[in-house]
């Protein structure tokens, strides 16, 4: 009884362990090359991409780079209103 009652709290935590995963967040953001393509592609890209940069509250990181980011420009398109 004792070994059978062992056997199966050995296998329920062996079971219980597995089901746990890790604890790495597998969620990853769009990375910057999108983030930048986005940004390059239209204004309004490029005004969601200012205002998710202002709105970040992680101040221990490092600024991001800009130099992948080229405004979008056009001769006919109205001002936009930001």
């Amino acid at each position: 009884m004792t070994k059978t009652l062992l056997r199966a709290a050995c296998v329920g935590f062996a079971l219980l362990a597995s089901a746990c995963g890790s604890s790495r967040n597998n969620d990853t953001g769009p990375t910057q090359q999108q983030e930048d393509a986005a940004a390059s592609g239209s204004v309004a890209g490029l005004i969601g991409f200012a205002q998710g940069e202002i709105a970040r509250t992680d101040d221990a990181s490092e600024p991001r780079p800009l130099a992948g980011i080229n405004p979008p420009v056009s001769d006919v398109d109205e001002p936009a209103a930001i």
